[in-house]
């Protein structure tokens, strides 16, 4: 008897140890094959492998670019290299008294603002007739442009005034206040290149021998490289 209790104490004592380990163990569903992957726990190593991705998922896609918009004009701080032929006035002298000789001028211009252009230009004009003969002006002035820096063509009123000298073999000699004013437009293939054209009213001075001259619709075109 004794013998027979012992071994009943010893047979339950083997099954509540069977049924507590079987408690820690995760059962296993089955499945089709597969294999399930585990969720990740917030213990989990964050530098783990991820799941793959599903064949359905896509990748995100990335943000497109704003497109660049073409055209327009040089605006504030652009700095130009200028040429302009015509309704650059330098006083000549002849025979028959001061004429007014159209030259090309060289120069540059700068923005100070969306719309005004400052600009300084340099002209000369040489003859070789019977004797050497040069001339020179220099002028300062300003361009007005209508509209914005979006727009290629840009509306101008044009100022300028400036000294030189009339063509003549005394290089200095008969020096004289000349200028104009005008208006026209500038069209920008690209902000960094324009073609110029322009209308308006030119005048000389002579200083020496008072001699006003007046012109009207003295025509110019110009080409500028922005920087």
């Amino acid at each position: 008897m004794k013998r027979l209790c012992v071994a009943v104490v010893m047979a339950l004592s083997s099954l509540a140890v069977a049924q507590e380990i079987g408690t820690e163990i995760t059962p296993v569903t089955p499945g089709s094959g597969t294999t399930t992957q585990p969720v990740n726990q917030p213990n989990d190593n964050p530098y783990a492998t991820q799941p793959p991705q599903k064949e359905g998922d896509k990748p995100a896609e990335k943000p497109k670019a704003a497109p660049v918009a073409e055209g327009g004009s040089a605006g504030k701080g652009a700095f130009g290299v200028r040429a302009t032929f015509g309704g650059q006035a330098i006083p000549r002298t002849t025979g028959t008294g001061s004429v007014l000789f159209d030259a090309g001028t060289v120069g540059f211009s700068y923005w100070a603002t969306d719309g005004f252009t400052l600009l300084f230009d340099l002209g000369f004009g040489m003859s070789v007739g019977g004797s050497f003969a040069m001339g020179f002006g220099a002028l300062v002035g300003m361009d007005y442009h209508f509209r914005s820096p979006g727009d290629s063509l840009r509306p101008l009123i044009n100022v300028q005034v400036g000294l030189g000298a009339p063509i003549s073999a005394s290089i200095g000699r008969g020096m004289g206040l000349f200028g104009q004013v005008g208006g026209g437009a500038e069209y920008f293939f690209t902000p960094s290149f324009s073609l110029t054209g322009r209308l308006g009213l030119g005048f000389a001075l002579g200083f020496d021998n008072g001699t006003f001259t007046l012109t009207t619709i003295t025509p110019a075109v110009g080409a500028a490289w922005y920087f």
